[in-house]
């Protein structure tokens, strides 16, 4: 009796890490979807003149858009992460409604630029919103509306060769996945 409960522990726990692993490798693949779908998307920017424009209804997801405004680096900071500085700032007259990253090292030529182009998604969906949150709070004592939305400046739609390996890596990954744990039966010996 023991024997067989413990076979049937083990078992579980097994079926257990077998959905686990199944659902790390789906991850993987999901968190891909919004990414191609932005890359496989329109081509030609969404002018967008003013903060009325911006809203969920339009914006739901990301988009390819050009924003029409003035920087403002009255709360500009720059942020490291992993390696990475990013300057973050708004664009009058979208204020805290808008909060702008870049890659690029900001010059003051930047402050007679009037356009900017790329990838606009509602703020809580960006990676790390939590902690840009906090700066704002922390060092500006400005809280970053709910309903306010984020841009990657120079994130154009671009389909790329590692996103589509990646893709198909994750897929088949999973199906071998699957069909090993829940389908093979084992490697036949010959008889003889």
């Amino acid at each position: 009796m023991t024997r067989s409960l413990f076979f049937l522990r083990g078992r579980f726990w097994l079926l257990v890490l077998k959905i686990l692993a199944l659902s790390f490798v789906g991850a993987m693949f999901l968190v891909q979807i919004p990414e191609m779908r932005y890359d496989l998307g329109a081509k030609e920017p969404v002018v967008v003149s003013g903060p009325r424009e911006l809203s969920f209804e339009k914006f739901p997801r990301a988009t390819f858009v050009a924003v029409e405004g003035k920087p403002d680096f009255q709360k500009a900071f720059v942020y490291k992460r992993y390696g990475l500085s990013y300057t973050y700032f708004n664009i009058d007259p979208h204020g805290m409604g808008l909060v702008v990253r870049t890659h690029h090292k900001v010059t003051d030529e930047w402050r007679d630029l009037d356009r900017f182009l790329g990838k606009l998604r509602p703020f809580r969906y960006q990676p790390f919103h939590y902690r840009i949150r906090d700066i704002y709070k922390e060092m500006f004592d400005t809280p970053v509306p709910r309903d306010a939305f984020f841009l990657a400046l120079d994130d154009v739609p671009r389909l790329n060769g590692w996103q589509v390996g990646a893709m198909i890596f994750a897929a088949v990954l999973w199906a071998g996945m699957f069909y090993m744990f829940f389908f093979f039966k084992g490697w036949k010996k010959p008889r003889g």
